[in-house]
């Protein structure tokens, strides 16, 4: 990650004479003007002065190559050096990489030091390391004073694995220049790439060796020294743009990384490398479209660049694809055995396919070649972290940090692992070394925030749960959760005969920011709920600043739980479709209303996803409703397979997923079958299912007709005659919530007076309202007047899981309590209702003083 290919081309040209030589033998002009394309890039301006061997170095050090290497064609009587620097830049950049070497091995020029470093980094490049480290220690050897023979030795030295001799070079950069920087002052450095690399290499000698600590100075220094070079002595010196985003990664910050990685573009479209950056912050955000864009970016530049071969391994084992991933990666290693970032990646490829033998394998192969690797042991950690394997990936990471206990990426990764799987002390003491080790990392600060959060938060246990919330803003959660939870654990554990081994924590956070923060370490995540095995985070259930509004807790519980179940019982290895779809079923509702018309549409428009392509809608989906669809479609497949093969096949899948067989293997073993049969058979399964759901052509005009009419009828308050309306209507399009709403105000009309028929219906609607009580608390009511105490207060509960913070469904469950002699719940809302009170009277202060201060802004 750390290297960028910028040859010193400003100023330089070269006339290539084997370039126009074989132009020249082209008897078709049409083929070399397609082998030698030129960039669909806007054309560059140039000072008057400019001769063509001034375009052609601009033209190469802005992304130019093709042109540059055709505008060389017209060069007379070049200096030799500065040709060869320019063709050699530009072969090299579109994967012509020995013609670019043939071009700087030339006798004319060969001896020459600038010559000699593009050649070893070109060679590096190539993966022959040994090669190039001769080289450059020869250039160092002739000009010990070189800035860039020393950097580019200490970056291939480092990429090898040689971290003391990197340090050696490294550190000799920072003791000659440091003091004369500090001494002499920025103005007296008016060369853009010597301080890029000086503060590059300040950069990894404070890493390698632990210098950031306390050291507030030299980081601002650095990040002071890429402004300097790119923003006063050359505002066209893109490289500094780069080096200042991986910088900036480096130490956690991607969001100012891209503003600079987006200003390097505007200097060099077709820089290899900061495409790959790029692609790299768009997989943070599983941005796979994003990243996808850029590597093809890269091919366009250079089809077969081995950056993006490594790009494309990356992506591949973002979107869970492994085997995918170790054939891609074998076409790197197929050139270059000896790459240790390719080698980290195939060992990752081979840890997610649990081809143990295989990750060994590999990784004694890194060692073989680096004793004290780390990176390949990083490689392998992140993946299986991804992938929730926790124990497996917290030995990587630790092996990680015994290696380079410098490595933050390593300390982030185990920190924000342990808080995935809910050791918050151990993470803490992880996260705080990280932090003494780079204070400047936003990803440590921002961990260790959250954290410190976290310890202030109120916790209240019950025998399987540790519910954990902010005591001032969501005092009321502890009161129905514990009941709630130890109820549904009873329930979904029966369903799949399996007990979590330890306690699941519950953590409620008062925003919508630390919630996602706590998932994934960035506030980015649009759901309320999330689990990674053994931690339940919920943004806080209730309407304000930075949160979702209220929702139904209890059925957002019983989804998340029902993943700890089943991520648990198969060790995180059982397929996504099928734990969200188990989740979905499990959750006790009836098919949401919203889910029918786009099944109709998707079954009947042949837009169902096949088994292959089920997970990926998750992963990657490419409508907007196309994750929406994968929910309703696995919870369908689920259905599908235990109406087929019965419920004991959903044990037998967990039990082949636990024991690591892949999807193919498990279909095979279980249901005897493939995802291409299964996906043929529920096909038409599903046909069957929308076939009475009245969406058709046909149909939709009837239920148009009966709805309008049905409609007047209600104006008029003809209800008794609307009801036949509506019930026509409803058997017509039975998924559509409208006739079971407009039935039940007709039942509950003083001129038909019939609640009775009226309660099945507002049931059906209330199950179908995630985010709206007020049915809950009819429901409530009515039950209450008809006498049945029991239903009365079943559905006032209910309507304060729909909305925790309403005082009138508090007020309704009291009184339900009340009747039904529920003691206990009596006792509970007489704890409540003043706390609520007081709450919702601070809040209203608090809004109120707000209001005032931002009107006085105003004014």
């Amino acid at each position: 990650m750390r290297k960028i290919i910028f040859a010193a081309v400003v100023g330089l040209g070269a006339a290539i004479p084997a370039v126009a030589q074989e132009i020249a033998r082209e008897s078709v002009p049409h083929r070399w003007i397609e082998k030698y394309a030129l960039e669909r890039l806007p054309e560059l301006k140039y000072p008057a002065y400019y001769d063509e061997l001034d375009k052609a170095s601009a033209q190469a050090f802005a992304g130019r190559y093709k042109q540059a290497l055709l505008t060389l064609t017209r060069v007379k009587n070049a200096d030799p050096v500065r040709a060869a620097l320019v063709k050699a830049t530009a072969l090299a950049a579109i994967g012509r990489e020995e013609e670019a070497l043939a071009a700087l091995s030339a006798e004319a020029v060969a001896g020459d030091l600038r010559v000699r470093v593009l050649h070893a980094r070109i060679l590096a490049d190539m993966g022959r390391y040994a090669a190039a480290v001769a080289m450059l220690k020869d250039a160092v050897q002739r000009d010990p004073q070189s800035l860039r023979a020393r950097y580019y030795l200490g970056e291939t030295l480092e990429r090898t694995g040689d971290l003391a001799g990197a340090k050696e070079q490294y550190e000799w950069i920072y003791k000659t220049w440091y003091d004369q920087w500090m001494g002499l002052g920025a103005k007296n450095f008016d060369d853009a790439e010597a301080v890029t690399l000086m503060a590059r290499a300040f950069d990894r000698w404070a890493t390698l060796n632990g210098a950031y600590t306390g050291n507030v100075p030299l980081h601002k220094l650095i990040l002071k020294m890429f402004v300097q070079a790119y923003d006063v002595i050359d505002r066209s010196y893109w490289p500094a743009h780069v080096a200042a985003a991986e910088y900036l990664m480096g130490h956690g910050n991607s969001p100012e990384a891209l503003k600079e990685l987006q200003a390097a573009l505007a200097g060099n479209p077709n820089h290899v490398h900061t495409r790959v950056l790029l692609a790299m912050l768009a997989l943070e955000k599983w941005n796979f479209d994003a990243a996808e864009k850029q590597l093809q970016a890269i091919r366009a530049v250079n089809e077969d660049a081995i950056e993006g071969h490594i790009l494309k391994t990356r992506i591949l084992l973002h979107e869970r694809r492994p085997a995918e991933a170790e054939k891609a990666i074998g076409r790197v290693l197929a050139r270059q055995p000896g790459n240790i970032e390719a080698l980290g990646l195939l060992a990752a490829a081979h840890a997610l396919q649990l081809k143990e033998d295989e990750c060994r394998a590999t990784l004694r192969r890194v060692e073989e070649l680096d004793p004290d690797n780390a990176t390949a042991p990083l490689e392998v950690a992140a993946q299986l972290a991804a992938m929730r394997q926790y124990p497996r990936a917290e030995k990587m990471y630790e092996l990680a940090i015994e290696r380079a206990p410098w490595m933050v990426e390593a300390r982030n990764g185990l920190g924000l692992l342990l808080t995935q799987s809910g050791d918050e002390e151990k993470a803490k003491v992880v996260l705080e070394a990280a932090y003494t080790v780079d204070p400047f990392n936003y990803r440590t600060t921002n961990y260790l925030i959250l954290l410190d959060k976290m310890q202030k938060m109120a916790r209240a246990q019950t025998q399987n749960f540790v519910i954990m919330y902010d005591a001032a803003s969501d005092p009321i959660i502890p009161e129905y959760f514990a009941e709630y939870l130890e109820q549904m654990h009873a329930a979904v554990c029966d369903v799949f005969a399996f007990r979590p081994p330890v306690k699941t924590y519950i953590e409620v956070f008062p925003n919508h920011d630390a919630f996602s923060a706590r998932i994934t370490g960035s506030p980015w995540i649009g759901t309320v709920g999330a689990c990674t095995g053994r931690v339940i985070a919920l943004c806080s259930p209730r309407r304000g600043e930075n949160t979702l509004g209220n929702y139904n807790w209890a059925q957002v519980l019983r989804h998340e739980y029902t993943h700890t179940v089943t991520l648990t019982a198969t060790e995180n290895r059982i397929s996504h479709w099928m734990t969200e779809g188990l989740a979905v079923a499990q959750e006790g509702v009836p098919l949401r209303w919203e889910w029918a018309p786009m099944l109709h549409a998707a079954v009947t428009g042949k837009r169902l996803f096949n088994m292959d392509a089920l997970t990926w809608a998750f992963v990657r989906p490419r409508r907007p409703q196309d994750r929406t669809l994968a929910y309703a479609q696995s919870y369908w497949v689920c259905q599908f397979i235990r109406e087929k093969w019965g419920d004991s096949a959903i044990s037998d899948m967990m039990k082949a997923y636990r024991e690591g067989k892949t999807e193919h293997q498990v279909f095979a073993e279980v249901l005897k079958t493939t995802p291409h049969a299964l996906s043929r058979d529920f096909f038409a399964w599903a046909e069957k299912q929308v076939a009475g759901w009245g969406y058709d052509a046909g149909t939709t005009k009837k239920y148009t007709e009966l709805a309008k009419k049905g409609e007047e009828l209600m104006k008029k308050r003809a209800y008794r005659e609307a009801i036949g309306v509506w019930e026509e209507a409803m058997r017509l399009r039975p998924m559509d919530p409208t006739p079971y709403l407009r039935l039940a105000g007709a039942y509950l009309s003083r001129e038909v007076n019939e609640p009775r028929k009226a309660l099945p219906l507002l049931i059906r609607l209330h199950q179908g309202s995630l985010k709206d009580n007020r049915i809950a608390k009819r429901i409530s009511r009515l039950y209450s007047e008809l006498g049945d105490v029991q239903g009365a207060r079943q559905y006032a509960l209910e309507a304060v899981y729909v909305d925790p913070y309403d005082m009138d469904a508090h007020e309704l469950l009291l009184a339900a309590c009340e009747k039904a002699g529920d003691r206990e719940g009596v006792e509970r809302e007489k704890r409540v209702i003043p706390i609520l009170a007081r709450w919702i009277e601070e809040n209203r202060r608090k809004t109120e003083a707000a209001e005032e201060q931002g009107a006085g802004s105003e004014q």
